[in-house]
This record gives structure tokens, C-alpha cells and sequence, in this order.
């Protein structure tokens, strides 16, 4: 096995089991429309490094989230990203996310 399909593994196998254990956190912020808000939201949203800010963010969970089925939301999301903040998530998963079961 190459060095570049373990990295690939890993990844993917953690990625799959962030998808299925994320951690919500209850968040308070003010909208870009000065409005308080107070929500249980998944805490990656509110950490990630985005290029928008999290109104723009939360919106496209909410979007991902109306399908009632917890095991395509993260990947609905993922789909509403473009690049640069495809990589925002997965930088943030990469360095913040450990309680995948270990495949290697």
C-alpha cells in the first residue's frame, strides 16, 4: 500500500465517522442584520475558517438539514461549498476531529 492511499484512507475513514459524531454546541451570536441569535448549531460551523460569515454558513446547513436524514447532512453541506470552503471544512476536520475508530 502507497503512503498516499494510507493518507487516503485515514482521511476518508475519518471524515465518515465525523460525519456520524459531529458535536453540536449551543452558540450566540449576532446576525449580519444585528438580530441575536441563540442556537444549537454543529460546532465546526462556528470554528471553521470560512470565507462568508455564519449566517451565510448556517443557511446552507439548514438547506443540507431538510432532508430529515442525519446521514447525508454532512455531505448535503459539503455539496453547497465551494472549493475554498470545501477546504476550510476539511482542514478543520483534519485538525479538530480524533474519535473516528482507527482503520490503520
Amino acid at each position: 500500500m502507497t503512503e498516499n492511499l494510507q493518507i487516503a484512507i485515514i482521511a476518508i475513514n475519518k471524515w465518515f465517522y465525523f460525519a456520524m459524531n459531529y458535536k453540536t454546541i449551543l452558540h450566540n451570536w449576532t446576525s449580519v442584520s444585528g438580530e441575536y441569535r441563540s442556537e444549537y448549531i454543529p460546532d465546526f460551523l462556528v470554528e471553521a475558517k470560512w470565507t462568508c460569515n455564519l449566517d451565510h454558513m448556517l443557511s446552507k446547513w439548514n438547506v443540507a438539514t431538510q432532508s430529515r436524514n442525519p446521514s447525508a447532512y454532512l455531505i448535503d453541506f459539503y455539496a453547497e461549498l465551494d472549493n475554498a470552503n470545501r477546504i476550510a471544512l476539511l482542514e478543520w476536520l483534519m485538525a479538530n476531529y480524533n474519535g473516528e475508530k482507527q482503520i490503520l
